[in-house]
C-alpha cells in the first residue's frame, strides 16, 4: 500500500533473478547467495529480498528509480507498488465499505505478491548460468519472495491494522463523546480510518526488520540448506509457526474488541 531500498541491492536484482527506496533496511543474510560464477561477482553481504515498502517521502513517491545498471523494477522502483497496500487501505476504510470490500482489498495484494513472486521466479531462473542449478535456484527465490512478501506486505500489517481501527472505535465508544460534524462530515465515524491510515508508515519498518529476521532464521534458512542439526531446525520451526500464528491471533483479538464495541 504506501510503503510494504540500496544500490547494491539492485545490482543483484538485475543480475540474478524487488518491501528498496530511501528508508530501505539493509539486510544481514543473503537467503539467495549466488550460486554460478557469474553471480557470484555481484553478490554480497544484503540479499534482494524484495520489499514493496516504499518510503513516505516525495523520492520514494516519485516511482521510476533505476538500479545501478539504469533497470526500474516495475514492482519496486513504479507507483504499482502501492498496490502492495490495499489491504491495509481496506481495513482503515472498513466502516465505509461493503461487505465484501475489506476481503477485496486482500485480493488487490495478494495479486501484487504473486505477480512480483513470478517475475522474481523468471529473473532468478534466467539469471542463473548453471543449467542443472536454474529449476533449483527459480524455486529458492519463489518461495522466498512469496513467503516475506505474504507475511510483510499482507497478513501481518493487515492484522495490526484492524486491532487499531477497531480499538479507536472501542475507545470513542467508551468516551461516550456527543457526535461532531465538520463540513457535513461525523468526526467520530471517521476517526477510526484516520487511525488506521495514520498508523500504516509507523508499521513498515518494524514489521520489515522482524520479517526479515525471522526469514533469515527459519524459511530463507531451509531453503538454503543452512540448517544444522535438530536444535537449529526446532528454532526454524518456532519462528515461522510464531509468524503464522500472530496474524490470526490478532485477528482474533480485532473480532473480540469490535464485539465490546
Amino acid at each position: 500500500m504506501f510503503a510494504v531500498r540500496h544500490a547494491a541491492a539492485h545490482a543483484v536484482t538485475s543480475a540474478c533473478m524487488r518491501r528498496p527506496s530511501t528508508v530501505a533496511v539493509s539486510k544481514c543474510f543473503n537467503p539467495m547467495r549466488a550460486t554460478s560464477p557469474a553471480l557470484q561477482q555481484v553478490a554480497n553481504p544484503h540479499p534482494y529480498r524484495p520489499h514493496r515498502r516504499a518510503a513516505l517521502t516525495t523520492r520514494a513517491n516519485s516511482g521510476g528509480e533505476k538500479s545501478a545498471d539504469g533497470e526500474v523494477d516495475l514492482f519496486r522502483d513504479t507507483p504499482l507498488r502501492y498496490m502492495g497496500y490495499a489491504n491495509e487501505v481496506g481495513e482503515s476504510f472498513t466502516a465505509f465499505l461493503p461487505v465484501w470490500g475489506v476481503p477485496a482489498s486482500y485480493g488487490v495484494a495478494a495479486v501484487y505478491v504473486m505477480m512480483d513472486t513470478v517475475d522474481k521466479t523468471i529473473k532468478a531462473y534466467k539469471g542463473e548460468t548453471v543449467d542443472g542449478e536454474k529449476v533449483k535456484r527459480a524455486a529458492v527465490v519463489g518461495l522466498d519472495t512469496f513467503t516475506w512478501q505474504m507475511l510483510a506486505s499482507v497478513f501481518w500489517p493487515g492484522s495490526f491494522i484492524r486491532v487499531v481501527v477497531y480499538s479507536t472505535q472501542l475507545a470513542l465508544v467508551v468516551a461516550d463523546l456527543p457526535p461532531v460534524e465538520v463540513a457535513g462530515i461525523d468526526v467520530l465515524t471517521v476517526l477510526p480510518t484516520a487511525a488506521g491510515l495514520l498508523t500504516i508508515p509507523f508499521i513498515v519498518k518494524p514489521i520489515d526488520v522482524t520479517i526479515d529476521k525471522a526469514m533469515e532464521m527459519s524459511v530463507s534458512k531451509v531453503l538454503n540448506g543452512k540448517v544444522q542439526g535438530f536444535s537449529d531446525a526446532g528454532v526454524a520451526l518456532a519462528v515461522i509457526g510464531g509468524c503464522l500464528a500472530l496474524p490470526p491471533t490478532l485477528f482474533s483479538v480485532a473480532a473480540a474488541i469490535k464485539d465490546f464495541a
